[in-house]
């Protein structure tokens, strides 16, 4: 499928439901045509690749990238390695979607290599001062807001998945809520007193549920719980409900800017830092993909009252040539 150039508005930080569905209503027409689910598009450079849904679920992966293109310096600080694999696997998770439901997640992916630009932090630290990163990091945020403002329009609410990979010990699943290892090796009742879910990536659904939010976090029924019921070790999780010491990714830059209050009202997420076996091979890849798809099929259900499409009522779609 050939990849059709576009050009992202500037990126804004919008605080209401209201005003984001104003941008999703007011594209001109020109512009809504441009953007069809189930087509790929990419900006001038082909450093950023956006594929439009039809589903309230974004999907990124801003470290799976590996164009290294000359004009662009490598990055002297920061992390420079990538996560391996994981474009793909966000791929895959988007492919899961698309054939379980006959519609398409959006799908946002950074294709430059970390050294070039990580677009998982503020500008400075993720360009660098290049102004082509600079570009592409600008236009990696803007897709993203452009899915939200497209969801938030259609269903009044978007969830989004960050992938990521880590290497740490422990092969397990983190899942990052903007919580770091001190803010979750407490006790469910410490967690629920310091009224934690207002600055956390989940502040939507914690403040439309009477549930406890460390129930929400890591009780029954919670992320971490269906990927313990999928096979898929997670923290947190009611069998493994802190970090403690050990080594644990939080949630960065793209789920606090995206899927954290204050601007990010409709908008809940999560990092998921996925272990190196889960996402090494093709096989490994299309099982975590498989558990993804049905880990956010089961959540979205349950939290969201969101039933996700059957393939029979699959619409028409155009594609690219």
């Amino acid at each position: 499928m050939t990849p059709v150039p576009f050009t992202l508005f500037s990126p804004f930080r919008l605080l209401f439901v209201a005003a984001l569905t104003l941008v999703a209503a007011t594209l001109t027409r020109a512009d809504a045509a441009g953007y069809e689910p189930g087509k790929t598009y990419r900006d001038a450079k082909g450093y950023v690749e956006f594929q439009p849904g039809s589903l309230p679920i974004i999907i990124t992966a801003p470290h799976g990238g590996e164009k290294g293109p000359s004009s662009i310096p490598d990055r002297t600080e920061g992390v420079l390695v990538s996560d391996a694999n994981t474009q793909d696997l966000a791929r895959q998770i988007a492919a899961e979607f698309s054939r379980r439901t006959g519609r398409q997640v959006h799908l946002v992916l950074n294709l430059l290599h970390r050294r070039k630009l990580d677009p998982n932090r503020e500008i400075k630290e993720a360009a660098q001062g290049n102004p082509d990163a600079e570009a592409a990091w600008r236009n990696y945020h803007a897709a993203i807001d452009r899915a939200k403002a497209s969801a938030l329009a259609a269903y009044g609410f978007a969830f989004l998945v960050d992938v990521h990979g880590h290497g740490h010990a422990i092969p397990r699943l983190e899942l990052g809520y903007a919580l770091d290892n001190a803010a979750l090796n407490v006790t469910d009742a410490a967690l629920d007193a310091a009224d934690v879910g207002p600055h956390t990536t989940i502040n939507d659904l914690a403040a439309r549920t009477k549930e406890p939010f460390s129930k929400l976090l890591r009780g029954p029924g919670s992320l971490g719980d269906l990927f313990q019921q999928h096979g898929f070790r997670a923290v947190p999780s009611p069998q493994e409900p802190q970090p403690g010491n050990n080594l644990f990714f939080a949630g960065g830059y793209t789920v606090r800017r995206h899927a954290a209050w204050p601007d990010s009202t409709g908008v809940d997420g999560v990092q998921i830092e996925c272990n190196r076996d889960a996402r090494a091979t093709p096989k490994s890849r299309a099982q975590l993909a498989a558990a993804i798809a049905d880990v956010l099929t089961t959540f979205l259900a349950q939290r969201y009252a969101y039933t996700l499409p059957a393939p029979s009522a699959r619409p028409a779609v155009a594609r690219s040539e």
